[in-house]
């Protein structure tokens, strides 16, 4: 189940795997004053200046880990709706804030305390996964999914990077953050077609259909990687789901869609402690 945490959203099946901390932002909280930013912003080149980015990261770092880590532990990266997931270290925390961005991709795994991997979305899909080694340490993930990211698999690809890591399969929960829904997510024949090129008639059949009342296809993004983590072996008891629709809900979160694409970025944020 999600939950409310003042300025960020939380799922308690993450919650019950011990020594992490997580939690998906809202636009609220920050220090961005331009209209279509404001408040809580978490990236560079939309309109707010630097220092005012960099402070907001400094925000949602500090109230995700509960003071226990600032601005410098976060990183992320250039966002290219991929299934690249990369795998971080400690050297890793600060990319993308005091540091340059890494490697461009749409994921993070990693089993060290001190970085806080942030996916960033403003209508795709956050996504933090947590799991535990059989000794008991942790290891992490965050992906933005987008369409391409979600169809391409990027969710069961971090998966993959955390078993590499030594992670346990069964431990693994998995939380799916706020995001367009299915209620807004209009598309069209083109979307259709390539996501039948990409992943087969039946699973767009299943997940790509048009609403009652409605006379255009409307896509599932939930359900999608729902079934994609699924398929990688996450049971449907360990994966969570956010309600909100970032389009419907565009005064607590960005959207892209709502806003005809002037707007800042919120993220899912997860560590370890």
């Amino acid at each position: 189940m999600f939950y409310a945490d003042g300025i960020l959203r939380k799922s308690s099946l993450i919650d019950e795997i011990p020594g992490i901390f997580h939690g998906f932002s809202t636009r609220m909280g920050g220090k961005s004053t331009l209209s279509h930013t404001a408040s809580l912003n978490l990236s560079h080149n939309l309109g707010d200046p630097e220092d005012v980015v960099r402070e907001n990261l400094d925000i949602f770092a500090r109230t995700v880990s509960d003071g226990r880590y600032g601005g410098d532990a976060t990183v992320t990266l250039h966002q290219i709706h991929s299934a690249k997931v990369r795998v971080l270290t400690r050297d890793n925390a600060g990319e993308g804030y005091s540091l340059p961005r890494g490697e461009d991709g749409d994921g993070f795994v990693t089993a060290e305390a001190g970085v806080i991997p942030i996916a960033r979305a403003a209508d795709c899909v956050p996504i933090l996964l947590a799991g535990l080694r059989e000794d008991g340490r942790p290891v992490v993930s965050a992906v933005h999914a987008g369409w391409r990211g979600t169809v391409s698999g990027i969710a069961a690809e971090a998966v993959r990077q955390m078993l590499l890591l030594g992670c346990e399969l069964p431990t693994i929960r998995a939380a799916i953050g706020p995001h367009i829904g299915y209620c807004c997510y209009e598309v069209g024949a083109d979307f259709y077609e390539t996501v039948c090129g990409l992943r087969g008639t039946e699973f767009a059949g299943r997940h790509i259909t048009i609403p009652e009342g409605k006379t255009k296809h409307h896509a599932d993004l939930t359900s999608m990687n729902a079934e994609i983590l699924r398929e990688a072996g996450i049971l449907s008891g360990k994966i969570d789901i956010s309600p909100d629709c970032t389009m419907c809900m565009s005064d607590v979160y960005y959207s892209h869609r709502a806003t005809g694409g002037k707007r800042g970025v919120h993220g899912g944020g997860i560590g370890i402690r």
